[in-house]
């Protein structure tokens, strides 16, 4: 438990110290280690040779779900926030794992969300462009 506090403090630490855009992609991927192939979108997108069909359709989707993962991914910040404080402040067990449940379903509720993307990736692409987008996200640093 020591060490998971230490590590979350650290991180906090390391993401007060970088730039906006870089704090979002690091708490993405701290908060869910799923791929984000929404990514490979934004960035690549022409070189996918998309149909305008297909760009609306990711368009659409990236609109109505980008708003709701980064409400996770910021509950779930603020969630470990809130867990090593009330740690700190020495908070009973019952109160700390009732926390740390709630911060559990927020990383599901993303994970299952990322999931979502991908298979509607998926649906959308056709089977090249979609070997394409996870070609593309591999070699993404």
């Amino acid at each position: 438990m020591k060490k998971t506090l230490l590590s979350g403090v650290v991180l906090l630490f390391m993401l007060a110290n970088m730039p906006a855009k870089a704090v979002d992609m690091q708490a993405v991927k701290h908060t869910n280690p799923l791929p984000n192939f929404m990514v490979v979108f934004v960035k690549y997108g022409d070189m996918l040779d998309m149909s305008t069909k297909q760009e609306q359709a990711l368009k659409k989707w990236g609109k109505k779900h980008q708003p709701i993962a980064q409400k996770l991914v910021k509950a779930i910040m603020k969630g470990e926030k809130q867990l090593h404080q009330a740690a700190i402040d020495g908070a009973s067990k019952e109160k700390i794992m009732a926390q740390f449940d709630e911060s559990l379903k927020a990383r599901r509720e993303l994970a299952e969300l990322k999931t979502d993307c991908r298979d509607n990736l998926r649906k959308v692409l056709s089977e090249d462009q979609w070997d394409q987008v996870v070609e593309l996200y591999t070699e993404m640093p």
